[in-house]
């Protein structure tokens, strides 16, 4: 029955929302919104993850955590989270019959009828605290509409530019507009440009802006050792991850949330963020990750360095789908494209490969050993 009621949604295209409009209907028809202590989170890459890291520690230390993030892998519901658990069915319908008129009357995007519905969930369960993921940009973004106890840039990369702007310095302008007054806002972005944007901006807004890095780390066989805040920890994840997490830890140091090393080590040891560098089977191997523009791809690629089996691409139709697969030639001459249905798909004809149908995926990994699947989450 959910998918009934969202098909009708998800013919009402996302947009760029002017959020003043949310300000009002928020304040006057779920007022409890400002009760919610929350964190924001924006950037052209990894945003998603640094939610992750945040739930996890704060769930490492007893905090009842909920997460908004977008978009899902398998199930809508896996966008609306409590302590790492998805919403459930009868949770979401009930939310969902109870504002149905209101989302028709305001003729909502699906994306704002998912943060109205996570609030409502949020305010209703007691979160200690909530992750909010930026949908697109920043500034205009419907996230944007709520209050925060810190806003947070993972980075800035060339995506999006439609609606962005053509520049790095455009864009890092538009996630800098999350910025709040008097509030806490941190970046891992480290081009000196688009830092000067940001710190103009914070300077406008009276925003306590700060930039995170950690510089003690090193390779080993396995992984890598960090060292924070004097402690030695050892991380088993992707090179571009760590930035995530160093943003989420000091993020929360810096709220004066204690994450203790034991819970910090545990973390680290189990941290997984589906369908980014998730490897959903082993025999046949098979990695799936979402990266869904340039510099998403050339983090993959660094990381992985080679792979010796065959890439599954697929992509929209706004991105830059040549240079994408410019950067995928560098693990493999072995690449083939991936049709769906759907009209926002870019035109794979144009690039050369061959193409299969997604319907013929699950025969092809029967019969080979090794696969990575990268495709835009948006896609599925």
């Amino acid at each position: 029955m959910y998918k009934i009621k969202l098909k009708k949604w998800k013919q009402k295209r996302e947009r760029i929302t002017i959020w003043f409009f949310l300000v009002k209907w928020l304040d006057e028809y779920l007022p409890e919104h400002k009760s919610l202590k929350k964190i924001q989170v924006a950037g052209t890459n990894g945003k998603g993850s640094t939610c992750k890291w945040l739930s996890m520690f704060l769930q490492s230390e007893d905090y009842k955590t909920g997460m908004f993030t977008s978009p899902h892998l398998v199930s809508h519901m896996e966008r609306i989270q409590i302590d790492s658990k998805d919403i459930s069915l009868e949770d979401w319908e009930r939310i969902y019959d109870t504002w149905d008129t209101f989302f028709e009357e305001k003729q909502l995007t699906m994306f704002e009828m998912d943060l109205w519905m996570a609030l409502v969930y949020f305010i209703e369960q007691n979160v200690d605290v909530a992750i909010i993921e930026v949908g697109l940009g920043g500034r205009l973004d419907a996230t944007t509409s709520l209050d925060y106890m810190a806003t947070l840039i993972t980075n800035v990369g060339l995506d999006h530019q439609e609606f962005l702007g053509d520049t790095l310095e455009q864009i890092a302008y538009e996630k800098s507009g999350i910025f709040k007054p008097n509030a806490i806002a941190l970046t891992t972005e480290k081009d000196p440009a688009c830092q000067k944007v940001m710190e103009l901006v914070a300077d406008y807004l009276n925003a306590m802006l700060g930039f995170v890095s950690l510089s003690d780390i090193s390779k080993t066989k396995d992984g890598y050792k960090i060292v924070y805040n004097g402690v030695d920890y050892f991380a088993k994840i992707p090179e571009y991850q760590i930035d995530n997490m160093i943003l989420a830890l000091e993020t929360l140091f810096v709220l004066g949330y204690s994450i203790s090393s034991k819970h910090i080590q545990e973390v680290l040891d189990n941290f997984n963020w589906l369908g980014r560098f998730s490897v959903l089977r082993e025999d046949p191997y098979v990695l799936v990750d979402g990266a869904h523009n340039v510099p998403g791809i050339k983090a993959l690629v660094n990381e992985l360095q080679s792979f010796d089996g065959t890439i599954y691409f697929s992509v929209l139709k706004e991105k830059d789908a040549s240079d994408m697969i410019e950067e995928l030639k560098k693990l493999t001459k072995d690449i083939v494209l991936v049709r769906f249905d759907t009209d926002r798909l870019y035109p794979l004809e144009h690039l050369g490969l061959p193409i299969i149908e997604f319907d013929e995926l699950e025969t092809i990994i029967k019969t080979q050993k090794k696969i990575f699947f990268c495709v835009d989450l948006f896609i599925l």
